[in-house]
């Protein structure tokens, strides 16, 4: 029996199977080509103990590029590359948006940055690596500063987009102000049309599309798309930036690589749309911090 795709997405409220990915990161000016990469996995972790108990998710990675190299084994790059280390395995709060809301473990990651300064400390006296070596130790003492740096990056903003939630009858919804800021440093807040497509794809994928553009400069765009599975964890991130004023283009791909046998329902769907829901309505607090909280991006539907 041929079903479509609801029309509310429910962020997954579990997954005990590790999920695997690879991030892509690419940039193309007039002046030069940037680009990272890295493989991570992905798996729910819990719920918070406090209430509103919220999920939780840990992300770890490894293998690391730059260009498509390893990072560089001088002391700065050594330096940066620890620093970025200290973060992994990462335990991030999940609002129902699908949006990073706070970091569940952030006193693990103190005490990892901790353990990499003494062999940093006989080499930096003064300068620029000790500015550095300072700033990055700043941040990491904030949990609230370490969040919205996380929330900030290209990688972070787009693995937990805010795409779940209600699309209703027209499919169609709208987030505006929703801010990105890139490695040149630029900050740009954009107005974005999420259309979740009526039926599955031939593979069985749930599409979302994402078109956009700059609220300051119209030509600056975006588009691309989601694909989750059927469970709705995310299987592809497409998303392409063009940003006029510096004749840039950003290419970012998430892709799953390596896909989990998902458990099958006597209705041949991949999950029990009531069983989740109601798994997700048996804490009340869950939906609370969407109402009360004006500074979390929400879905605004068009009608």
């Amino acid at each position: 029996m041929k079903m479509n795709v609801p029309t509310h997405l429910y962020f997954p409220s579990m997954q005990l199977q590790e999920r695997e990915y690879n991030y892509n990161y690419f940039k193309k000016s007039n002046i030069a080509e940037k680009a990272l990469s890295f493989d991570f996995t992905f798996i729910h972790n819990g719920r918070t103990s406090e209430e509103p108990k919220r999920p939780v998710v840990k992300i770890n990675r490894n293998n690391l590029l730059i260009n498509y190299e390893k990072p560089d084994e001088t002391l700065v790059g050594d330096l940066v590359y620890s620093a970025s280390q200290a973060l992994f395995p990462l335990k991030l709060v999940i609002n129902s948006y699908g949006y990073s809301k706070g970091i569940y473990n952030h006193s693990e990651i103190l005490e990892r940055w901790k353990s990499f300064i003494p062999r940093f400390q006989t080499y930096y006296e003064k300068g620029k690596s000790t500015q550095l070596l300072n700033e990055i130790g700043r941040l990491y003492k904030s949990s609230e500063k370490l969040i919205k740096s996380l929330q900030n990056d290209c990688f972070f903003s787009w693995f937990f987009f805010p795409v779940y939630g209600d699309y209703e009858i027209g499919r169609v919804s709208t987030i505006n102000n929703y801010e990105f800021s890139f490695i040149s440093g630029q900050k740009i807040k954009y107005s974005l049309d999420l259309e979740l497509q009526k039926d599955y794809t031939e593979n069985g994928k749930i599409r979302i599309s994402v078109e956009g553009k700059s609220e300051l400069i119209e030509n600056d765009t975006i588009s691309g798309y989601f694909l989750l599975n059927k469970d709705r964890s995310i299987h592809e991130v497409k998303i392409n930036f063009y940003l006029s004023t510096y004749q840039e283009e950003i290419k970012i791909h998430i892709q799953e690589t390596k896909e989990l046998i998902e458990r099958k329902t006597d209705i041949n769907v991949v999950f029990d749309e009531r069983e989740e829901r109601e798994k997700l309505q048996k804490s009340r607090g869950f939906f609370v911090e969407e109402i009360e909280d004006n500074n979390l991006p929400k879905h605004n539907i068009r009608r």
